[in-house]
């Protein structure tokens, strides 16, 4: 009884380590998607109206969510610290702490952070065009990738676990 016990939680613990990996793949795609769309806001913003870059991430707040309502609002508060930290700075140290995105999505962003609030209304517009273009492509890499190789984590999970158990029984 125990040995059957003990199988069968080898079993669960195997089959969750592969629905585990599979379901960070989603996370990832998830975050992408809520960057992309935080990213189209900040540009339907800078070509509608053009606020002031205070009032900007007020508006961007509460219409967006994820990563990129943690980007604007740790934006907003390091707009109330430009006297210890330039905008830039700040923006580049917001993108390292993101959560769910990879190294490749942090360096797509960073250089976003020269150039809002800077630059005419056009040339922000521009770069958060193609930033976000890039993002999506991304995304498309990513979604194609947890297609992929989700797949493949929750049935190695289920495999591996059913190896294990036949070695233990």
């Amino acid at each position: 009884m125990v040995r059957l016990l003990g199988a069968v939680l080898v079993a669960g613990g195997a089959a969750w380590t592969g629905l585990s990996a599979a379901e960070d793949l989603k996370r990832r795609v998830r975050a992408l998607d809520a960057l992309v769309d935080g990213l189209s806001l900040l540009e339907q913003e800078l070509e509608l109206d053009s606020p002031p870059l205070p009032e900007l991430m007020e508006r961007l707040i509460p219409r967006s969510a994820g990563p990129a309502r943690a980007l604007f609002q740790g934006c907003r508060e390091s707009l109330d610290c430009l006297s210890r930290e330039p905008f830039s700075q700040g923006w580049r140290r917001l993108t390292e702490t993101l959560p769910g995105l990879d190294g490749e999505t942090r360096r797509t962003l960073e250089p976003l952070g020269d150039v809002l609030g800077r630059c005419d209304w056009s040339e922000q517009r521009r770069r958060v065009d193609a930033i976000c273009r890039r993002v999506d492509e991304l995304r498309v890499r990513a979604e194609e990738r947890q297609c992929r190789q989700g797949k493949v984590y929750r049935a190695l999970g289920a495999a591996g676990g059913a190896f294990l158990v036949i070695l233990l029984l």
